[in-house]
């Protein structure tokens, strides 16, 4: 399979996330279509996935060819967190989705690029009040974690992962963020345009709370406030910790644009993961 991150690369040497909405997780925005977040497929093919991925829709003709494996991660305490596993490699990046009803399936086409070159595996995971998970009690807002940490040690134990990264897209950025500050299997952490407070409370009390480095990216375009606010989080990070800077776009839509082609800090994201 020919990799459109792989495209992306050559193109650099050259040349040197929209969410559904919900009332009670930051980040949202408006949503039409269940692929991803404020796209339309405009370049065939786009087919329909097989089994139980068909409830993402239309996905770009190399994600039907990457071989995502879905699961059901289960915890007796968390409860039911669907999954969906590829790739192969050491390092295991634990996909956080958006406020998308369809959860993990915004990921898909990134991660399909993301392991079409060996070293990496993927597991994308429905968050609670998302997808298909059946979380017990109330796990939304901050108690996401509890999902995550279920997905981590799925990493390390099943997946065999010496090194886990996890990224998350707007809602999903902020509760990967939070993953890192309190879970001490995490290496490092992505950060696409998640929101620096949440109801209020900063998020990893602005930076301070990280022991592992981190990469915040986030758009002029959410705000003076969300803009320095990100900054902030990386200047109090570990060392290592990066911010980058971009005009426009929220969560996915800063990894890929409408037709699932990769933009510049596609391969950024992906360099970071790798290590």
């Amino acid at each position: 399979m020919k990799s459109r991150i792989g495209a992306v690369m050559t193109i650099l040497a050259f040349a040197l996330a929209g969410c559904g909405g919900s009332s009670d997780e930051p980040g949202a925005a408006p949503s039409s279509n269940p692929t991803r977040a404020g796209t339309t497929p405009t370049e065939a093919p786009w087919q329909a996935l097989d089994g139980p991925l068909g409830r993402c829709g239309p996905q770009p003709a190399d994600v039907a060819g990457t071989g995502f494996e879905p699961t059901v991660l289960k915890d007796p305490d968390v409860g039911r967190v669907p999954a969906v596993t590829a790739g192969s490699g050491s390092t295991v990046a634990v996909l956080l989705h958006q406020t998308d009803g369809n959860g993990l399936c915004g990921w898909l086409a990134y991660a399909a690029d993301l392991v079409a070159q060996p070293g990496v595996q993927v597991l994308a995971i429905d968050l609670c009040g998302y997808g298909e998970a059946k979380c017990r009690g109330d796990r939304r807002g901050t108690r996401q974690v509890d999902a995550v940490d279920v997905a981590v040690r799925e990493a390390r134990t099943r997946l065999g992962a010496t090194r886990v990264v996890v990224v998350g897209a707007s809602m999903g950025g902020s509760v990967a963020l939070m993953t890192a500050a309190t879970n001490p299997d995490v290496d490092a952490a992505v950060d696409l345009s998640g929101p620096v407070d949440w109801k209020g409370i900063e998020v990893v009390d602005g930076g301070r709370a990280l022991t592992v480095p981190v990469l915040v990216a986030m758009a002029d375009s959410e705000g003076e406030d969300q803009v320095s606010g990100a900054r902030a989080i990386v200047d109090r990070a570990p060392d290592g910790s990066r911010f980058e800077a971009a005009d426009s776009g929220h969560g996915y839509d800063l990894l890929l644009d409408a037709d699932a082609q990769p933009l510049p800090l596609a391969e950024t994201v992906a360099a970071w993961i790798r290590g």
